[in-house]
């Protein structure tokens, strides 16, 4: 089933650019499949959920999905949902105009990205004799907009997404594969930075707000070693004490002796 299958109403603008309004009933169901181009999608009316390896991520009215040329995904509709797509011929595009298409567009810019293509969808609903040029510099602006959201002194803004969603859920077993779905980049981008940016992986990291959090329990609570491994995100208690020993050099027996004596002797 194409997306061709679905458009409300189609048009060829050239320059490498087409737009689709598109309708898909309630529970329409489409699976792992790619796109020969990229293309940018705003949702008009209802919602739908994207399917990114084992994470599935729901766009609600007026939220955007940027979806790069190859990139596998399913979509399933969850209530009518209509949508209007803009499909960029990248070849074109990055030949006329010297403009590279992004990977991945991190969800925290889906306010300004989504300003601009109801902009397009309303000089297409509107068309005049500067509609095509308008939508051509829209098309171009959102590329723009695209690049910048992921660019900060060299540090993506997305990595700040990471950073709070590991904060708050390091005890649950995350995976590469749903962190790098969650935040709208490829898996190894992410490794990649991740690594390049705080000097260790991500793995790592969760481990390190694991002990972190266990530490802060061995001192303020009475909960035995086995409740708080379970707490802190731990399968079992000699999981939790291998880890606690590497990164602080004692066990949480050891620490939990340790913090008591220096508190009862001050």
């Amino acid at each position: 089933m194409s997306m061709a299958d679905h458009v409300v109403r189609g048009t060829n603008l050239g320059n490498g650019i087409r737009c689709h309004e598109l309708f898909y009933p309630a529970g329409f169901h489409i699976p792992t499949h790619a796109h020969d181009d990229p293309f940018f999608t705003l949702t008009l009316q209802g919602a739908y959920r994207e399917g990114v390896h084992d994470v599935s991520i729901e766009y609600p009215a007026h939220s955007i999905l940027y979806q790069a040329a190859g990139r596998e995904h399913s979509f399933t509709a969850g209530r009518d949902v209509r949508c209007f797509v803009l499909e960029l011929n990248s070849d074109e595009i990055e030949q006329r105009y010297s403009l590279r298409f992004p990977q991945s567009v991190e969800r925290n810019s889906e306010g300004a990205l989504a300003r601009l293509m109801i902009a397009v969808y309303r000089e297409l609903k509107h068309r005049d004799a500067m509609s095509t040029l308008a939508i051509e510099g829209l098309v171009l602006q959102l590329l723009v907009e695209s690049q910048r959201a992921g660019i900060e002194r060299g540090r993506p803004l997305w990595l700040h997404h990471v950073e709070d969603l590991l904060q708050e859920r390091f005890r649950e077993p995350l995976t590469l594969a749903a962190i790098a779905a969650e935040v709208g980049v490829d898996a190894s981008q992410l490794s990649s930075t991740f690594r390049r940016v705080h000097g260790r992986t991500l793995a790592d990291e969760q481990r390190r707000l694991r002990i972190d959090f266990a530490s802060r329990r061995l001192v303020d609570s009475p909960a035995t070693l086995a409740e708080i491994s379970l707490e802190a995100g731990f399968a079992d208690q000699p999981h939790f004490t291998r880890t606690f020993k590497r990164l602080t050099g004692m066990t949480p027996a050891e620490y939990r002796r340790a913090a008591t004596t220096s508190c009862a002797s001050s």
